[in-house]
């Protein structure tokens, strides 16, 4: 089906979906002359992806999305902007899955090899809006773009997911499902590892700088150590330069990302191919 085609659909899809959310009526997917964008309300989307690659040869592995958020009069504005749109839970609930959606749309459109993996936030606003089955819609709107859930990093808040039992229980079910599960920022020294592992999760995600300004060395390699012991690997983000990359590749991260790997000449790289496991 062409991807014009398949815009229309799910544009229309999502609107069925949420007959709830008033946010439905301000938002919607526009491709024309074969660029994607999005409006929501009054702001205006462009999807952007941030190559993530293995450490330990530069391998790409997958694609971290983002988003490009502007104004009505062309100001940028961070992303979480958007959620102040969304008053009511049947809002919270549209938005991100509208989002996730449309960096998925960008992702097929891109021309990645298949099984090219991307890298998606939840909001726990979202999290805490549905119940139960968390992760079935998503998966059905995936199926729409030939996408199965094994080719989904869903990055979930590390500090909520050792508080909130309602937030584990969201990972349990997006890990039976087969999404693969990403902790975001944990807390150095209160990382429950034993319990991340049960609940699925598969990366733990740091940005270099917060592991550089650790200055206690034996609570880093303490964190690094349990880490492997419960065979989560560590993801590093933010990496700007070669200084970085060799910092990170030191402190044995598994995955890194960051501006620095969109050059093709920064780290010898191969073609995607499935993250690893």
């Amino acid at each position: 089906m062409p991807l014009t085609q398949v815009v229309e659909y799910l544009n229309e899809r999502l609107h069925q979906l949420h007959p709830a959310a008033r946010l439905r009526k301000q938002a919607g997917f526009r491709y024309r002359n074969g660029v994607l964008t999005a409006g929501v309300a009054s702001f205006r989307l462009r999807p952007d992806q941030v190559p993530v690659v293995r450490a330990i040869d530069g391998e790409r592995v997958a694609y971290s999305a983002r988003c490009v958020v502007e104004t009505g009069r062309g100001l940028p504005v961070r992303a979480e902007a958007l959620y102040v749109q969304a008053w009511d839970p049947e809002d919270v609930v549209f938005l991100d899955r509208f989002l996730r959606v449309f960096h998925a749309l960008h992702h097929l459109g891109c021309g990645h090899e298949p099984g090219a993996s991307l890298a998606l936030d939840v909001h726990l606003r979202h999290v805490s809006a549905v119940p139960e089955q968390h992760g079935q819609v998503f998966e059905d709107l995936l199926a729409r773009l030939g996408l199965i859930p094994s080719q989904i990093l869903l990055r979930l808040d590390g500090r909520a997911l050792q508080r909130d039992p309602h937030v584990q229980d969201a990972a349990h079910s997006f890990a039976r499902r087969g999404y693969r599960l990403v902790a975001t920022r944990p807390d150095f020294g209160e990382t429950d590892w034993d319990l991340l592992h049960r609940i699925g999760v598969r990366w733990v995600l740091q940005d270099v700088a917060a592991l550089r300004c650790l200055r206690d060395q034996d609570v880093l390699n303490d964190w690094l150590a349990r880490a492997a012991a419960q065979g989560l690997g560590i993801w590093l983000d933010k990496i700007a330069h070669p200084g970085d990359l060799t910092e990170a590749t030191a402190l044995g991260a598994e995955l890194v990302e960051g501006d620095w790997f969109r050059d093709p000449v920064s780290v010898p790289t191969r073609a995607p191919t499935r993250a690893a496991s």
